[in-house]
């Protein structure tokens, strides 16, 4: 993509104003020609993260934007050049990068046709622009077409999926979705430290599924019901 102004949006959640600024020093340091940074507090209302990202494409579209970058604060971008991360616009409409997370390195993401659920992808493709079922939500580049062509982020999913449905419904639309494995940038994931995470992720696992999966993909999860909670508890 060539100068688009970048709609660049953080959704907070008592995020320590160091933090923020943090961010801000490394969003300067890229050097992008034309953007505007969005701080989403979600602090006092709690909208979740699809509706922080929501509030922020607004915002950004105002102003008229035509590419919106949504990320987590807990995410470092150092090293990186903003001219290269733009690069992955050549060849799709929503893009990310290698995401380094707890020592890993995950290359976007897939879904399990059956289950619909998603899980990171550990194994490094062998071309620079690889195609993916879905990008982490942490660093999400997303052109402009797509938000006219399939709309808001859908804001039942509260937390975790919220991601892998808007990249679903955009590849349903016909629209390229993917990675750029030559650039990495770190995910601290601040929510590791929440003992509810696991219930809540298959929550919205089950919430993915009955969304967009379809009579063969539910009969096939209520028969294996059993073999869920053996492996949720164990």
């Amino acid at each position: 993509m060539k100068n688009p102004k970048i709609g660049i949006i953080f959704i907070l959640y008592k995020t320590p104003r160091e933090e923020v600024k943090r961010l801000e020093s490394e969003i300067k340091a890229l050097k992008f020609k034309k953007y505007k940074i969005y701080f989403i507090d979600n602090t006092s209302d709690n909208s979740g993260y699809a509706g922080g990202i929501n509030e922020g494409i607004k915002k950004a579209l105002i102003d008229d934007c035509q590419l919106f970058i949504v990320a987590n604060p807990d995410i470092s971008l150092k090293n990186l050049s903003g001219d290269e991360m733009l690069e992955g616009g050549e060849h799709f409409d929503i893009w990310g990068l290698a995401m380094k997370q707890d020592k890993k390195i995950y290359y976007g993401g897939e879904i399990d046709r059956w289950r619909m659920s998603g899980g990171l992808l550990a194994k490094k493709p062998n071309e620079r622009f690889a195609e993916v079922d879905f990008v982490s939500g942490s660093l999400m580049f997303i052109k402009k077409e797509v938000v006219d062509t399939i709309g808001n982020w859908d804001e039942r999913f509260f937390v975790y999926y919220e991601d892998v449905d808007y990249c679903y419904r955009a590849r349903k639309a016909g629209l390229k979705v993917g990675i750029d494995q030559l650039l990495r940038y770190g995910h601290f994931e601040l929510s590791q430290a929440n003992p509810d995470k696991k219930f809540i992720l298959e929550k919205a696992r089950v919430q993915f599924l009955l969304k967009q999966g379809g009579w063969r993909q539910k009969i096939y999860e209520i028969v294996r019901i059993p073999k869920t909670i053996y492996e949720y508890f164990s």
